[in-house]
């Protein structure tokens, strides 16, 4: 198998805060013309011929909270084990990966949120909003985006505070998400059963970049303290390169030790262009090809850092994404898509209880991680929140095929829509090595079956003893 492919750009189709606000408002005529688009844009993007994902921009107060938050990841990480369980247990986080595995490629943090059913999106809105002739205004409520500062020298003394906060913002998004789409599809199933549970799993996750490992095993190997260079964080830029040395870890601080991930302008060009190719990895990902097997998923942009010495300063600013995009990619058919997202939007993506609760009417999407193909010395950090029906919610599907996507894969057209052409993955082996990975839907799911069988059944067949993907 080739260790690179191309992969056409995606630039993910884009609702605003106010257009999801406009389906909430009951001055809002049913054949409002504005109305209409949101929900065909939906019902494109989320539906069968769709890419399974939507971004949703100009969300107000979550901005500043991503950038708070974000940059707590890679500190995490690459703390010392003692130290990081005593700050995971102060605020109530756990693990879902072995932190104690010095090579692993992904950290990840993780907090059950419980949302009492009030929308304070929509409270927050209600509250300052004003309507002119069906559209909505939120020039107030953006007044309020930058989230109230802290009080602390370090907001990694806030981080269960920022994790719940922007968490439960999230589980809003994904719950207004879901009401659309059941406008969309009828039944009304997918918001209740994702307000009649009331919990999602939340997880902060850092994708290593091999210096972090560098570091970890460094550290690990060395009982003195650290009295080694400190590592900068600083915003990837195209053309850093990897500096060779020994490496600690320290927090990102100002000069005046505040915790800071500043943002300024950047007036360099992406290197890869909606419609255009792009040289992603297939064998060096950070995250395997999988579904999300819950109703959707609500992600941040990525924030990516870069690390390097001999700055006393400890300054992240974020940049333009490498190579132009957030290096999410999804199969489709028998294509590769590179997926591309403003900085400050936040992800939606169908997951497989989704498709399966609409018959078939909204696309699950196939993704994967993958890393930068030049860079070493590149770190990610995200914040994804998972939305799932109750566990013993029941997985009917009448007019369900089980076997719709294994089919679509060896299909010859591409079905997503998007604004550039469609890319290339014209050596069938790729599909076919991609498609390995994943155990058939019909392989996992069962008339009848609840979701927390299926969730079983689907982690062990992905991860468990003799499953397909149980070494990663």
């Amino acid at each position: 198998m080739a260790k690179t492919a191309v992969a056409t750009v995606l630039d993910i189709t884009e609702l605003s805060f106010s257009d999801l606000l406009l389906l909430q408002s009951p001055k809002t005529p049913a054949d409002d013309h504005r109305r209409r688009r949101v929900l065909d844009t939906v019902a494109t993007e989320l539906g069968r011929g769709g890419s399974g994902l939507l971004a949703i921009t100009e969300v107000p107060r979550v901005g500043a909270l991503r950038r708070r938050l974000l940059p707590l990841s890679r500190r995490l990480a690459l703390m010392d084990h003692p130290t990081r369980s005593q700050i995971l247990k102060k605020h109530g986080l756990g693990s879902d990966v072995p932190l104690k595995k010095l090579d692993r490629s992904v950290s990840s943090f993780a907090k059950l949120l419980r949302h009492s059913r009030k929308l304070t999106l929509l409270e927050l809105v209600n509250n300052t909003e004003s309507i002119s002739n069906g559209i909505v205004c939120l020039e107030k409520v953006h007044d309020f985006d930058g989230s109230e500062e802290s009080n602390s020298d370090d907001e990694m003394d806030n981080i269960g505070e920022l994790v719940t906060e922007l968490g439960l913002y999230m589980m809003e998004l994904g719950i207004l998400i879901a009401r659309a789409c059941d406008i969309v599809i009828g039944g009304g199933q997918l918001e209740k059963s994702i307000t009649d549970f009331g919990t999602a799993k939340a997880r902060l996750i850092h994708y290593h970049s091999e210096l972090d490992n560098i570091v970890i095993r460094e550290k690990d190997s060395s009982t003195r303290k650290c009295s080694l260079k400190k590592v900068a964080v600083k915003p990837y830029q195209l053309g850093s390169q990897r500096r060779s040395g020994s490496l600690c870890p320290c927090c990102i601080k100002s000069e005046d030790m505040t915790s800071v991930m500043a943002i300024k302008d950047n007036n360099s060009r992406d290197t890869s262009v909606e419609g255009q190719a792009a040289e992603i990895s297939l064998l060096n990902l950070w995250q395997e090809w999988h579904y999300d097997f819950g109703i959707l998923t609500v992600l941040t942009a990525p924030l990516f850092l870069s690390a390097s010495e001999g700055e006393e300063c400890l300054v992240g600013q974020e940049y333009h994404h490498p190579n132009g995009h957030t290096h999410l990619q999804l199969c489709n058919g028998r294509k590769i898509f590179s997926v591309k997202c403003s900085p400050e939007s936040f992800i939606v993506q169908v997951g497989e209880a989704a498709d399966i609760l609409s018959s078939g009417k909204l696309k699950s999407t196939l993704h994967s991680v993958s890393r930068p193909t030049s860079f070493t010395d590149i770190s990610r950090e995200t914040f994804v929140v998972f939305l799932q029906p109750s566990w013993d919610k029941t997985l009917s599907y009448p007019d369900y095929c089980l076997d719709t996507e294994e089919q679509s894969s060896h299909n010859n057209e591409t079905s997503i829509i998007s604004n550039g052409s469609a890319g290339s993955c014209d050596e069938d082996v790729h599909m076919q090595d991609i498609m390995e990975k994943i155990p058939p839907l019909s392989s996992r799911l069962r008339e009848g079956m609840t979701f927390a069988e299926f969730s079983r059944q689907t982690t062990k067949q992905y991860y468990g003893g003799g499953g397909i993907q149980q070494n990663n």
